[in-house]
C-alpha cells in the first residue's frame, strides 16, 4: 500500500501495518522528541518517593505498551512509531481519531486490550503479529503528550495540555487521554503506588514534577547473575570497583548485560576480590568500564543477587539495545556475536547465591527477555555486511592562523533489511575548529533511501559552506 506519507506494509483488518514513513523531516523530529522525554526520565524505586521535594505533581499510570505517534498529515491520519514504521487505513483506533485537526502531532502509548489483568508489552506484539480484523480491532491508544495541534506548540504546564489533547481527541472505545492525579508529596504518591500497583492493575507510576522532572516509579526487580568480570580500584588495589554480570542463555553463552558498582562498602569490596582474583582467566574479549578500566574476566562460578530499579528494553530513539555475548571454555573468554538485551537501571548487589549454579538454568538470560519489544527481530550474532561509502568531502579554512576543517560523509549501511537496529542510509557532517571552546561537533541524520540521503548532504553543505572554503 502507499500513500504520500508512507509507502509498502501488510494487509492489517481493513488497514495496514509495518508500513515505511516517507517523511525523513518528520522521523527525524519523532525521534529527536523521543531522545529528549528520555533525558527527562528518571528511575525512581518506591522506597525513594520520600526524597522527592514537596511540590506540584501530575501522576499518571504508567501503561504497559509502545510509544507511538498519532500523526494528521497530508489530510491522513496515521500512527507512526519512533522506528518510522507505520500503522494505517480504516483501523478503530485511527477512525475514532479522524478529529484530530491537521498538522498535528500526539504522543502516546499504544497497547493491546486485554480482560481480566493488566496490559503487557507482550500482548501488543501478540496482535501487532496476528492478521485479520479482529487483530486490529485490538489495538488501543492513549494520549499523553503532544508536539503540536493544527501546527502549534501545546502549552506547558501540563493540566492545560492534557485539556488541549482532550479538546483535539474525544475519548471513544479505542482512544483516550491518559488521566492525570494532581498530588503535592512523595508520601501521597506512595499511597497511590500501595493501593493500584502492588496489587498488579498497573505497570508502574509516571510523576511529573515542578521541576521538569520526570519520575518512572516500578517495584524493584530482582536479577540473579554470574559475575564474569571485575574491575580494581585505583586507589585501592586491594578492592573491586565494580563486577562484570552476565546472562546464560539455551546455547551456553553468556550475555554481557551490564556492570554493578554498588558492591557495598570498603571491606566488601576486598572481599569481592579476594574472591574473585583465583578465578582470572583469559579472555579474548576486551570490555572497558565507564571508568576506562578494562575488567579482568573470570571464570563464570559466583552467582549474585542483584536488584535493579528498571530495565529499560528500549532505548530513547526507539531502538533496542544491543551487547555482546561471550563463550567460555578451557582457553577462556571469546566473543560469539551480539544479542539484544535490556540495559540494567540502577543495579544493586544484594547477597550471593551458593545454591545457585552459573549455567542457563541458575542464570537463564530469560529473566530478562519479557522486558524486550517482542515484535522486533533479534539482534544478528554473526558479522554484519560491510557499509559502503557513498560520499565523502572536506573543507579548509584558516583564520587568524587557526584551521577549521568541515567534512561530509554519506554511508549506506547496507545492513537495515538484516535488523531494525540500523538504518538504511547515514549522513554525518563533521565540524572543527581549532579556536572554539568546543573545537569538535558531529551531525548525524538518518535516511530511508539514498535521494533523501543526498538530499539533506546538500543541505547540510549549503547551510555550511560559504566564502572563504577550500575544497580539499
Amino acid at each position: 500500500m502507499t500513500s504520500s506519507n508512507y509507502q509498502g506494509g501488510e494487509p492489517y483488518g481493513a488497514g495496514v501495518r509495518n508500513a515505511k514513513l516517507n517523511d525523513a523531516a518528520l522521523l527525524e523530529q519523532l525521534q529527536t522528541y523521543k531522545r529528549r522525554v528520555a533525558g527527562t526520565y528518571r528511575a525512581l524505586a518506591p522506597s525513594q518517593l520520600g526524597d522527592i521535594s514537596p511540590a506540584a505533581m501530575w501522576v499518571t499510570r504508567k501503561i504497559d505498551g509502545e510509544t507511538w505517534f498519532l500523526v494528521h498529515r497530508n489530510g491522513e491520519v496515521f500512527l507512526v512509531s519512533p522506528m518510522g514504521r507505520v500503522i494505517a487505513g480504516a483501523v478503530p483506533v485511527i477512525l475514532q481519531a479522524k478529529g484530530l485537526p491537521p498538522d498535528s502531532i500526539v504522543a502516546g502509548e499504544l497497547y493491546a486490550k486485554v480482560t481480566g489483568r493488566r496490559e503487557r508489552v507482550g500482548d501488543l506484539a501478540v496482535v501487532m503479529a496476528q492478521e485479520g480484523k479482529p487483530a486490529a480491532e485490538t489495538l488501543l491508544f492513549t494520549a499523553f503528550d503532544g508536539l503540536q495541534l493544527a501546527g502549534k506548540p501545546l502549552a506547558i504546564a501540563y493540566d492545560e495540555k492534557l485539556k488541549q489533547l482532550s479538546d483535539a481527541l474525544p475519548k471513544g472505545t479505542h482512544l483516550d487521554v491518559i488521566e492525570a492525579q494532581p498530588l503535592q508529596t512523595g508520601l501521597q504518591v506512595h499511597q497511590r503506588f500501595e493501593s493500584e500497583v502492588l496489587p498488579g492493575n498497573s505497570e508502574g507510576l509516571i510523576v511529573r514534577h515542578a521541576s521538569g522532572i520526570v519520575y518512572k516509579v516500578k517495584p524493584q526487580i530482582s536479577i540473579d547473575a554470574a559475575v564474569v568480570g571485575y574491575t580494581v580500584k585505583a586507589d585501592q588495589p586491594d578492592a573491586c570497583r565494580s563486577l562484570l554480570l552476565g546472562l546464560c542463555n539455551s546455547e551456553g553463552q553468556y550475555v554481557l548485560v551490564g556492570a554493578c558498582g554498588n558492591i557495598g562498602d570498603d571491606k566488601s569490596r576486598r572481599e569481592w576480590l579476594e574472591r574473585l582474583a583465583p578465578l582470572r582467566t583469559e579472555s579474548q574479549v576486551r570490555r572497558a568500564s565507564d571508568s576506562g578500566g578494562l575488567y579482568q574476566f573470570v571464570r563464570p562460578e559466583v552467582v549474585g543477587e542483584f536488584m535493579v530499579t528498571d530495565l529499560q528494553g528500549e532505548l530513547s530513539d526507539g531502538r533496542v539495545p544491543v551487547t555482546a555475548c561471550v563463550r567460555y571454555s578451557q582457553d577462556g573468554w571469546s566473543l560469539a556475536g551480539s544479542v539484544q538485551s535490556p540495559s540494567l537501571i540502577h543495579p544493586v548487589f544484594e547477597r550471593i547465591r551458593n545454591d545457585k549454579a552459573a549455567d542457563a538454568t541458575g542464570v537463564r538470560f530469560a529473566q530478562l527477555q519479557d522486558y524486550l519489544p517482542k515484535d522486533r527481530p533479534l539482534a544478528p550474532t554473526g558479522p554484519l555486511p560491510k557499509s559502503a561509502l557513498l560520499r565523502r568531502e572536506v573543507w579548509t579554512k584558516t583564520t587568524k592562523g587557526q584551521l577549521a576543517v568541515r567534512k561530509l560523509l554519506v554511508w549506506q549501511t547496507n545492513k537495515s533489511q538484516i535488523s531494525n537496529d540500523y538504518p538504511a542510509y547515514v549522513v554525518h557532517w563533521t565540524d572543527f575548529s581549532s579556536g572554539r571552546a568546543s573545537p569538535l561537533d558531529r551531525e548525524v541524520k538518518l535516511a530511508p533511501d539514498e535521494a533523501t540521503a543526498m538530499q539533506l548532504a546538500q543541505e547540510l553543505i549549503e547551510g555550511n559552506i560559504k566564502k572563504g572554503w577550500e575544497k580539499v
